[in-house]
């Protein structure tokens, strides 16, 4: 393995509802996370020792990607929390008002509040390093703590979700481009 194969930390994170449509998350702070989370069941018969390698089975996978922002946009807060709903689409101006609260409590969950979440880095050699996860949705409680002489940070952890018409396909990818 060369040095220049090591992926850097910084990098850019981006959410949207597209990945033509994603907008860079502002200023962050503590970086973020990305795992998938797997869940394999071995099928066990009598005398075995140990896993027997054609009865694994994977039964679960779930793809996180986890951010921790300092700055929150009221205008983008719809899109960080699923069920809200806010009154600005751009930047405030000196006397405007953004407004953002919860949907009524009978609307769920709607394909609208998926999206596609991302973070893009480079490896040491400037190979650049994309990950998505598509169908993304933060399953997280609106949680800002308050702590004195601290900023406040919006901390994100979205959850890559399955499409029905196509169950067997993992929604999430890394991608390696050599520019």
């Amino acid at each position: 393995m060369a040095a220049g194969d090591i992926i850097l930390g910084d990098g850019v994170f981006a959410i949207g509802w597209t990945t033509s449509q994603t907008v860079d998350v502002a200023l962050t702070r503590g970086g973020g996370t990305f795992s998938v989370e797997r869940e394999y069941r071995q099928i066990e018969a009598d005398g075995d020792y140990g896993p027997v390698k054609d009865r694994i089975r994977l039964i679960r996978s779930v793809a996180k990607l986890n951010m921790k922002s300092l700055q929150i946009l009221p205008y983008e807060m719809d899109s960080y929390f699923p069920g809200l709903t806010t009154t600005m689409t751009a930047a405030l101006t000196a006397g405007t008002t953004a407004t953002v609260t919860g949907r009524s409590l009978t609307t769920n969950v709607t394909t609208e509040d998926c999206g596609v979440c991302s973070w893009t880095g480079y490896t040491k050699a400037r190979t650049k390093v994309y990950i998505e996860l598509s169908q993304a949705i933060n399953l997280e409680n609106i949680n800002f703590a308050m702590v004195d002489k601290e900023e406040l940070l919006n901390e994100l952890t979205y959850t890559a979700a399955f499409q029905t018409s196509t169950r067997n396909t993992e929604p999430w990818k890394i991608m390696f481009t050599a520019e």
